[in-house]
């Protein structure tokens, strides 16, 4: 996840990432975005080990929270590939906004549904 600071009248990016260390084939299928009041973009990517950026999922976190599909049906996720997320965001305050629960913090989520064949969960 992310941690830290959005310094105050600053626009700031954050992202996260983590590497896939499974065997199953992830089939995502839908995305959903989540931030406080200073978060104006927020996009989730699939990145291949050969640093191949395939976008999963970008949109305003500030619109409606739903699951939203993503554009590529056919895409899949494998051992080695990396889930990668950022997001943009714009202070308004005059103050330092810090990474935390309450409406008076900030975060940056980007959530994925998806499906695997078999029974294994991951």
């Amino acid at each position: 996840g992310t941690n830290g600071m959005i310094p105050a009248k600053a626009t700031t990016y954050m992202e996260a990432a983590c590497k896939l260390n499974t065997d199953l084939e992830i089939h995502p299928f839908a995305f959903r975005t989540h931030t406080h009041a200073l978060g104006r973009v927020v996009s989730g990517w699939k990145v291949s080990p050969g640093m191949e950026w395939s976008l999963i999922g970008k949109k305003d976190p500030q619109l409606p929270q739903m699951f939203y599909p993503i554009d590529d049906s056919t895409m899949t996720l494998r051992r080695g590939d990396t889930i990668a997320a950022r997001c943009t965001m714009v202070s308004y305050r005059d103050r330092i906004t810090w990474v935390g629960a309450t409406a008076e913090d900030e975060m940056c989520n980007f959530y994925m549904m998806y499906w695997v064949d078999g029974q294994e969960k991951l």
